[in-house]
């Protein structure tokens, strides 16, 4: 039986020192503001400053996790509470929420805080470098862009500016380098190589990103990019680079013809880079069907979202993250369990597609066809994965039983999924993934 890690109270202790301050340091910025006129994103900007670069010395204060995610739960609650309450007579959440577009960036920043720390665990420079680019970075882009931006292009909730994107690679590169320099025995024409990937991947992200999402997936695809490339030769890092910009720029040449937005397919694209940074290629087969399951069935039967190209890839990277991170909390690897969600989720889509036509005979022949073709392929996929990570032998079984749940689920559910079609089929398909995964990983 293993020992268990003692509790550190004192560590425990701080948790309610750094919410005060935190609520002291928004309390003084509001003063300030009123004071001198500052506008919202500079009081936002300035929150935001505060925040990551105190959390870059969380490494040095706290020695375990516990104390972290006790101080994100608790910031957590604390953000929520601004956000709904806090606003009301001029409150303090008017500091985070004056500003006129909608966001969620502190809470995707908390939640991004405490990923890093868990997962950057022996090494510090895995947490430091993606925690400072979206601290710095960020903050940089978005001032540039406010007072000198003057090419505009359009996201989904408003525009951002060329001149705020080139702001945001350039202090990312250069706190690559410094960062890599400093705390990494890295070569240095491997610094410099890394650092340009992870800059021009970074700013990119930070360019399609809406609704404070860059607070999230920024300092998270920088860690993947790092943690998978950081000893990787100069060469084969220029070939992913140029792979990287070669498929960014089919997506967006052919995302007419998908019947996607530019943004949504450079989005796609992104989301299946940063998938192969963690895992092999073959596990990025079904996350593709389900893709092209969306297109069809966006085309065949629309939902009524605003942005369901993005509402799918909101929810497939949230799920993709999560299962990462329950595969480093278990010590072992999920892929098996993330294949099946992604056969439940390309099911669910299809089967949405079918019904879109009328429910004619050859669109039922060709989902039959499909729910064979899925399974075997799927079967395939969790086959090709090394023995140490194959969960189930056979593993045919709970990948009908995804099936078939998926298809009740789409046939009896149909209606609710009118809207908000992507976070729904995620939500059936992960039934099953995370039953098993508490009865067959947690449990045993």
């Amino acid at each position: 039986m293993s020992e268990s890690v003692p509790v550190n109270w004192w560590e425990i202790g701080l948790v309610p020192v750094v919410i005060l301050a935190i609520l002291a340091l928004m309390a003084t910025v509001r003063h300030v503001a009123r004071s001198f006129a500052l506008s919202a994103e500079m009081q936002r900007k300035i929150i935001h400053v505060a925040v990551g670069t105190s959390s870059l010395f969380f490494p040095l204060v706290f020695s375990s996790p516990l104390p972290v995610i006790v101080l994100i739960i608790c910031a957590l609650i604390v953000m929520f509470w601004l956000r709904w309450f806090g606003r009301q007579s001029g409150g303090l959440g008017d500091v985070l929420h004056s500003v006129k577009r909608a966001s969620y960036g502190e809470i995707y920043l908390a939640l991004s805080v405490a990923f890093l720390f868990l997962m950057s665990q022996g090494a510090p420079v895995l947490y430091v470098l993606p925690l400072l680019v979206i601290t710095l970075s960020d903050t940089a882009s978005a001032l540039v862009g406010t007072s000198y931006g003057r090419m505009r292009f359009a996201v989904s909730d408003g525009s951002k500016s060329y001149e705020g994107v080139i702001a945001f690679f350039t202090v990312t590169w250069i706190c690559g380098m410094i960062v890599l320099l400093l705390m990494s025995d890295t070569a240095r024409l491997n610094v410099i190589v890394l650092s340009f990937l992870i800059a021009g991947f970074c700013a990119l992200v930070e360019a399609d990103s809406w609704r404070g999402l860059d607070n999230l997936f920024v300092p998270i695809g920088a860690h993947l990019l790092l943690a998978r490339h950081i000893g990787t030769d100069p060469i084969m890092l220029l070939v992913v680079s140029a792979a990287f910009v070669i498929a960014v720029a089919v997506a967006i040449r052919y995302s007419a013809r998908l019947g996607i937005s530019r943004h949504a397919a450079r989005a796609f694209t992104i989301n299946l880079f940063l998938l192969l940074a963690v895992t092999s290629p073959i596990n990025a087969v079904l996350p593709m069907i389900a893709i092209a399951a969306h297109v069809l069935a966006r085309r065949n039967n629309p939902c009524r979202s605003k942005t369901p190209d993005l509402d799918l890839l909101a929810a497939s990277t949230g799920v993709s993250l999560l299962w990462l991170f329950a595969g480093s909390a278990l010590g072992t690897s999920v892929i098996v369990l993330f294949n099946i969600t992604f056969v439940g989720v390309a099911v669910i889509l299809a089967v949405l597609a079918v019904m879109g036509d009328g429910m004619s005979r050859r669109w039922l022949f060709a989902l039959v066809a499909f729910l064979v073709v899925v399974g075997i392929v799927a079967t395939g996929v969790i086959r090709a994965n090394p023995v140490a990570v194959q969960w189930y032998d056979p593993i045919w079984p709970p990948v009908v039983a995804e099936i078939v749940i998926a298809v009740t689920g789409a046939f009896a559910l149909r209606s609710w999924f009118a809207k908000w079609r992507a976070p729904k089929a995620f939500g059936i398909a992960l039934i099953l993934p995370v039953i098993l995964f508490v009865v067959d990983g947690v449990l045993k």
